[in-house]
């Protein structure tokens, strides 16, 4: 049996009087693409980063590893094993490919220059990022100017990024954003890589490379979990597809 990487428990979020996130409890295997679908507006991106740190949880709690990690800080939570991309690329466009992903390498250190020589901590640094750009395909695009690639590319790119950092979970906000269908395809097959001895939490709109890749499913709508499961389960579920995928009891 494979083990839980990511448990969240009865995770909520207020803004005032709005609830965005409501008693979301899930969990992530090693191993395991499990995905996150939902409406606009359902709470997949608040979800998102109140795992990542990036707001602060109103209640319950984030284990990682079974450690809690609710209160820690993102970068905390980044040297912990906790790594995400954001919806819009944010990556150095006039920096090259190799520079990009090896300043994310070394974000993720802890204070390596005070503890080791110099050297030593370049050359680490060196290899996690060319092995992140082995794992999303852009080793030949090691010396190309970011700002020179495509749009698919430059996403490929900040899941480099986030890989070198060498995380354990990955979160991935809607990665195939503004992509063609050729690009969404490859960076799909990326992404189904990227899950051996990983857990990856996927936020994506496009269902057709959802129910290719996951392996669990999770659909929220209005901040709240309404079905979450096997892919296939979940996709014959009577409140999924009336409040989400369009179809009524009788398949229509």
């Amino acid at each position: 049996m494979t083990k839980d990487l990511l448990v969240v428990e009865g995770l909520s979020k207020r803004f005032g009087g709005l609830l965005a996130v409501s008693d979301v409890s899930l969990r992530l295997r090693q191993g395991e693409i499990h995905a996150v679908i939902g409406p606009n507006g359902a709470g997949k991106s608040s979800l998102i980063n109140l795992l990542s740190g990036d707001l602060s949880v109103s209640a319950g709690r984030v284990l990682l590893e079974g450690k809690d990690v609710t209160g820690e800080a993102p970068h905390r939570r980044c040297r912990a094993g906790i790594g995400r991309s954001y919806q819009k690329t944010t990556i150095f466009h006039e920096r090259t490919v190799l520079d990009n992903v090896r300043l994310a390498a070394q974000s993720a250190r802890h204070n390596t220059l005070a503890m080791r020589r110099v050297r030593s901590v370049e050359m680490e640094t060196e290899a996690a990022a060319l092995a992140a750009l082995q794992e999303t395909g852009l080793a030949d695009r090691a010396t190309t100017v970011a700002r020179q690639m495509s749009h698919g590319e430059q996403r490929q790119l900040e899941v480099a990024m986030v890989l070198a950092t060498k995380p354990k979970v990955l979160l991935l906000d809607e990665p195939l954003a503004g992509m063609g269908h050729s690009e969404a395809k490859r960076m799909a097959e990326v992404i189904r890589g990227l899950a051996v001895g990983r857990g990856i939490l996927l936020v994506e709109h496009d269902m057709d490379i959802v129910f290719a890749i996951a392996d669990r499913l999770t659909v929220m709508a209005d901040g709240q979990v309404i079905a979450s499961g096997a892919v296939e389960e979940v996709r014959r579920n009577a409140k999924v597809r009336a409040a989400y995928l369009g179809e009524t009891e009788d398949g229509a």
